[in-house]
């Protein structure tokens, strides 16, 4: 009888190391299955922008079906470079009572959204990433950058920055013998060398009367001043052209129109293609790429 109780004891034995060696293999798959998650975090599923600067980029970027509201501009064509790929989403105004209902697991800001708003968002342990004010080109890819990232993005957001990148080299101009140009604005503003609209009139190849850098990239000439700089070329940003307001009547301005119709060439600027200073500044540079050949053709037939 004690050949049974050694067999029986063998097999014990070797059920036991079975039961291990199973047991091995689920916890190196539980182990492996945590790793894998933790290499590729969960993309989220239920994004709410609220801000335009925020929906411009997060419009071409986030995963179909996964941006659930966007700020109530990223909607208006007046003012989004995007509204026709937002239209269909809930408008919110930004507030923490607009944002709550869609129980987001990702927001995205900008640094100037209200820190209450951002600050009650992170007490409730719900992401939020913000894109900054993008002062150069720079600037305008690494909003790209953060966006991409937080969605999850990234090889979305590579393709679009070298989407921008081909975009703004095409407009790229020779500026060895620039034209002289302003880029003047509702309410009589004009942009500043050092402001985004600035470094594309550089890169066009134009030369900007206006000389003043300050840290908001706009300058206030009067109209006496923006005739005595004696530009080559006015570029009119308008805001809303089908809707005249006493911010863009000063562009009509009867001294103005006389000075364009006799001494310079004139461009109109969708103003809704720098909003936020995003990619879709490239538009604003290729209409001014085209505008400086044209004057490059004249000038050669003259």
């Amino acid at each position: 009888m004690r050949v049974p109780r050694e067999t029986t004891s063998y097999g014990c034995v070797a059920r036991d190391g079975r039961m291990r060696l199973l047991l091995f293999s689920v916890l190196a798959g539980l182990l492996a299955a945590a790793s894998a998650a933790q290499a590729e975090p969960r993309r989220p599923a239920r994004v709410v922008s609220i801000n335009l600067c925020s929906d411009i980029i997060a419009a071409e970027l986030a995963a179909p079906g996964t941006l659930k509201s966007v700020f109530r501009l990223g909607r208006d064509p007046e003012d989004s470079p995007v509204a026709a790929l937002v239209r269909h989403l809930p408008p919110n105004d930004g507030r923490i009572e607009d944002i709550l209902p869609f129980a987001p697991d990702l927001v995205l800001a900008h640094e100037w959204t209200s820190p209450f708003t951002l600050d009650l968002l992170r007490r409730m342990h719900i992401p939020v990433a913000t894109v900054k004010d993008a002062h150069d080109f720079e600037g305008i890819r690494e909003n790209i950058r953060i966006v991409a990232s937080a969605l999850g993005r990234e090889e979305e957001g590579s393709a679009l920055i070298s989407r921008f990148d081909a975009e703004m080299e095409a407009a790229r101009r020779d500026g060895a013998e620039a034209p002289t140009a302003i880029l003047y604005q509702d309410l009589g503003s004009a942009a500043t060398p050092n402001s985004i609209l600035g470094h594309i009139l550089a890169l066009t190849g134009f030369r900007n009367v206006v000389r003043e850098e300050n840290a908001v990239g706009l300058a206030y000439p009067d109209i006496e001043d923006v005739i005595a700089m004696r530009p080559e070329l006015i570029a009119l940003g308008v805001y809303r052209p089908g809707a005249p307001s006493r911010a863009n009547a000063l562009l009509e301005h009867p001294a103005l129109r006389l000075y364009r119709a006799r001494y310079a060439e004139e461009v109109r600027l969708r103003a809704r293609d720098w909003t936020c200073s995003t990619r879709f500044v490239a538009r604003t540079a290729a209409r001014l790429a085209a505008a400086h050949d044209a004057m490059d053709v004249e000038g050669r037939a003259e």
